[in-house]
């Protein structure tokens, strides 16, 4: 079989393998793209020519033809433009090639290749469909080469490109590489005087990503907890990695996150966000907040501030953790599992219940927290009240309080203690447990039972509630490092669930 050139076609963060061919046929001088392409892959067709030009290659009048394969499959965006332009000079006797190579990039009228999005999905397909040789954009050099076991060849021209295919590899820009280091620690908890109690809440929550709700008064220091979440949670091993940086790079977003790729993404969107851009979508669909918090921690600061609208389309991906876009073309799915962190004031004037200071009426209040519906509400596994500190708190640094390191040794180690339980299935945390398995899994001793048969009926639970309950148990007990869920941790998980 003879080689052949390929690039790949976008689907949501997934990339499929397109196949380039081309003819060039004696006739009237005629250039057509064929292979359900959309206007801007169709475009590319005078910059190819041109380009093909401006490199100083010569094709004479004749009729053109170029496919990409398959046909099914809807093509868009500029990345096509290499591909189809190596290909045609392919096929004119200029590029001789040794195996089949794999190309993204949008050529300028020049000759430039220039960087296009969405590279890193695009080399993981080249690599999974066995091709072994990638021509990309120098610009997406750092970004291609997070893919191991692959040749990854920066190029700049698209005359460089045919002195690399034609055996001259010294043309391109070698493999960038990469060091495994650490993820660079944010702010640090030892900044956060007092608030005790708070920080063992965020502590169980950061242990199995489960969501939570700080309320309290303006300037406890909402913010600044959540800001150090990211901090104490285990660094992205490589599986993560790939997953959050293919979405950064369909996003186009890869920079953000290059100086501290394998932190956990932290996004923090204004209340000002639309449902698009909280979802994502869009003419041209892209990643939404919720999928570039993809493990990590999406923060809504004064939550009952974003528009109901807004706040009620994350039922979804809090209960799914995708998120599913269609369009006439066919339905696009981005990942979004995240952990939701919120924060909002206790009332209007934020300091409800300090009725010294607080001016707001009964109905006031139910009408602020009104404002996030039940199902939002009922979705967030766990609520802590942020009191003022004390002055002494806020002078004196305790000896007897974690610091961010020793928290983070704490939620690493019960991560691990929850991927060992749940090898073999699709979820490894608490979080992440479906009622199906609630029992084989969350073992409750005689007092527990008994305790959370009480709370259910006392409190007139929903079966949501119930499981929700459930399952931070789980995390308090793996955080004690206990096998069986004990009547303590219910009570502390009652207490998360209750305010």
């Amino acid at each position: 079989m003879s080689n052949k050139i390929y690039s790949a076609a976008m689907h949501g963060v997934l990339a499929e393998l397109v196949e380039v061919e081309s003819d060039i046929a004696a006739g009237i001088p005629f250039f057509e793209l064929t292979g359900n392409l959309s206007t801007t892959v169709k475009e590319g067709r005078e910059r190819i020519r041109i380009a093909i030009k401006n490199s100083k290659f010569h094709i004479n009048p004749s009729r053109i033809t170029i496919n990409l394969i398959p046909a099914n499959i809807r093509k868009d965006g500029p990345h096509y433009d290499l591909a189809m332009a190596l290909s045609l000079l392919s096929t004119s006797g200029y590029v001789k090639l040794r195996n089949n190579v794999f190309c993204a990039g949008e050529l300028s009228l020049d000759g430039r290749v220039n960087g296009v999005k969405a590279i890193l999905p695009m080399v993981l397909c080249a690599k999974d469909n066995g091709i072994k040789i990638c021509l990309v954009p120098k610009a997406n050099m750092s970004e291609a080469s997070i893919v191991s076991d692959m040749k990854i060849i920066g190029v700049e021209t698209l005359r460089q490109c045919v002195d690399i295919l034609n055996g001259d590899e010294r043309a391109g820009s070698e493999n960038f590489s990469f060091v495994r280091e650490p993820a660079k620690q944010g702010n640090d908890f030892s900044l956060i005087r007092g608030q005790k109690s708070v920080k063992r809440a965020v502590l169980i929550a950061a242990s199995s990503m489960h969501n939570i709700l700080l309320i309290g008064p303006p300037g406890t220091g909402k913010s600044a907890i959540a800001s150090c979440i990211p901090g104490i949670m285990p660094d992205l091993n490589y599986d993560e990695l790939i997953r959050v940086m293919a979405i950064y790079s369909v996003a186009g977003r890869y920079k953000d996150r290059f100086k501290n790729i394998y932190s956990r993404p932290f996004r923090a969107p204004h209340h000002s966000t639309t449902v698009t851009g909280m979802m994502g979508g869009g003419c041209n669909p892209m990643p939404g907040e919720v999928s570039l918090a993809d493990r990590g921690i999406l923060y809504l600061d004064e939550l009952n501030l974003f528009d109901s609208r807004v706040v009620d389309s994350l039922r979804i991906p809090l209960e799914q953790h995708t998120i599913n876009i269609t369009r006439n073309y066919g339905k696009i799915e981005y990942p979004a599992d995240f952990m939701l962190v919120a924060a909002m004031n206790p009332c209007r004037c934020g300091y409800y219940p300090d009725m010294d200071k607080c001016n707001c009426s009964d109905n006031d209040i139910r009408h602020f927290f009104g404002k996030i519906s039940k199902p939002v509400m009922d979705r967030i596994d766990m609520s802590v009240q942020v009191s003022k500190s004390s002055y002494e708190e806020i002078r004196n640094q305790r000896e007897e309080e974690m610091t961010g390191e020793e928290m983070k040794k704490i939620v690493t180690r019960t991560f691990e203690i929850q991927k060992e339980r749940y090898k073999g299935c699709d979820f490894c945390l608490n979080s992440r447990l479906g009622s199906d398995v609630i029992d084989k899994f969350c073992r409750l001793s005689t007092e527990a039972e008994k305790l959370m048969r009480f709370a259910y009926d006392r409190y007139d639970m929903s079966a949501r509630s119930y499981y929700r309950i459930i399952k931070v148990a789980r995390t308090i007990a793996d955080v004690e490092e206990c096998e069986i869920i004990e009547e303590g941790h219910i009570y502390e998980a009652l207490g998360y669930r209750m305010i």
